[in-house]
């Protein structure tokens, strides 16, 4: 399964390898993207899986109806340059799972997160957001990753859930450990870290369960025990699995989509005044953001059933390897990909970038992130006169990311406001 043009399969596998495991690869992985779009748009790498990395490659397996998630007796190529691990087919967590089960499970909770709901509740946001970008604007700026782009979707997603937001840092970091479980360059001790932190945040939401079961409000986790307890709709493993993901999800990308986007926004001072004097482009600046930088880099995809793509018939089974943000800079579909363009979706029919995911696992909070994003990048226009990095010298050069490469974030994000 190879359409290569310039590499061998050793050479594509090799540029991979350096994308996923290496400082410099996950520092910028751009450069890399473009060297494989060129010499490896496509290919079957060693340990068996089809690797994408054009755009309509990745759409074509994200929306096909017979490629899903990993079943039970599987096995997932769980790191590079490691041994692939059998699925032992127990998750509850509709993240992993395929339809009727997953149909079944975001139906229940898609009701919080339609277009609608969370529009009607953006003045809740504004509310939420204006203690912590005021403190934070007070102190003539600081760490926005720590002090705004965390904080801000931790409350939204607390108060959409019905989550306490006060006493529970602790479990912040738990969330962040488990992200380790879905990036392939995880080691042993990542993953099974990784898994104790999974047991800590069980503990922590099946108490804030218990206590809900004799004091409901009106929010989604009430909603969720509700059904659980009527008891043909969701078992109690799936109530608890999916209230953690809900939880992380709901604010994990949407903080890297914060600090990538003011990034982007800091390095690049001509399109930050243009959104200053035309505010309408705003909506589509968020979504040039989630482009041009990602948080979410890395998809799989499994055959449920012998499926033909891409000219060759593949067994049940096989792993597909979905580079999105490769994909996001594919120049077939986007006019100059390597430039920060806040008027690109504004302007232009230019398709949607594969961020958010699609087809049936799309991202059921997108909206909701995107318009976090409008409302942070619109508070912080209004209200600082000046906006740049606290070393404007620098020019972003010393800002470091994660070492993670499926969600890709920065480690801090240190500004000056005034």
């Amino acid at each position: 399964m190879s359409d290569t043009t310039q590499f061998d399969v050793g050479q594509a596998d090799e540029i991979l390898f350096s994308l996923v495991t290496t400082a410099d690869g996950l520092q910028d992985p751009y450069s890399r993207y473009a060297a494989l779009r060129d010499g490896a748009p496509r290919w079957r790498s060693a340990a068996g899986s089809i690797v994408l990395t054009g755009y309509q490659d990745c759409m074509e397996v994200l929306r096909h109806p017979l490629l899903g998630r990993a079943e039970s007796g599987m096995d997932v190529p769980a790191t590079f340059g490691r041994p692939n691990r059998r699925n032992d087919g127990d998750s509850s967590t509709m993240l992993l799972l395929n339809p009727p089960d997953h149909t079944r499970i975001r139906s229940l909770v898609s009701r919080a997160f339609t277009p609608r709901r969370v529009e009607q509740m953006r003045p809740e946001f504004d509310a939420l957001l204006d203690p912590i970008l005021a403190e934070l604007v007070q102190r003539g700026g600081g760490d926005v990753m720590a002090e705004l782009a965390i904080p801000f979707p931790v409350a939204v997603i607390s108060e959409l859930l019905g989550v306490p937001r006060e006493g529970n840092e602790h479990i912040r970091p738990l969330v962040r450990a488990t992200t380790a479980l879905i990036d392939p360059a995880s080691d042993d001790a990542a993953i099974a870290a990784g898994h104790d932190a999974v047991r800590g945040l069980a503990v922590y939401f099946w108490e804030l369960i218990e206590s809900r079961r004799t004091a409901p409000d009106d929010r989604l986790l009430s909603a969720l025990i509700q059904v659980e307890a009527e008891g043909d709709r969701l078992s109690p493993e799936e109530l608890i699995a999916n209230t953690i993901l809900l939880y992380a999800a709901g604010f994990e990308t949407t903080s890297n989509l914060i600090g990538n986007g003011l990034r982007l926004l800091l390095t690049h001072p001509d399109q930050l005044q243009r959104l200053r004097d035309t505010p309408e482009l705003l909506p589509p600046a968020v979504i040039e953001m989630l482009r041009h930088d990602s948080p979410v880099q890395l998809n799989m995809r499994f055959a449920l059933e012998q499926v033909e793509l891409f000219g060759e018939v593949h067994p049940r089974g096989t792993a597909f390897v979905v580079l999105q943000g490769s994909g996001n800079h594919d120049a077939t579909v986007y006019e100059h990909p390597e430039r920060f363009d806040v008027g690109r979706f504004h302007r232009s029919d230019a398709p949607q970038p594969l961020s958010f995911g699609w087809g049936a696992h799309h991202c059921l909070g997108a909206h909701l992130a995107r318009a976090e994003g409008e409302i942070v990048f619109s508070a912080l226009l209004d209200r600082a006169d000046e906006l740049r990095l606290a070393d404007a010298t620098d020019r972003g050069r010393s800002l470091r990311y994660r070492p993670s490469f499926t969600l890709r974030g920065l480690e801090a994000l240190p500004v000056h406001i005034s």
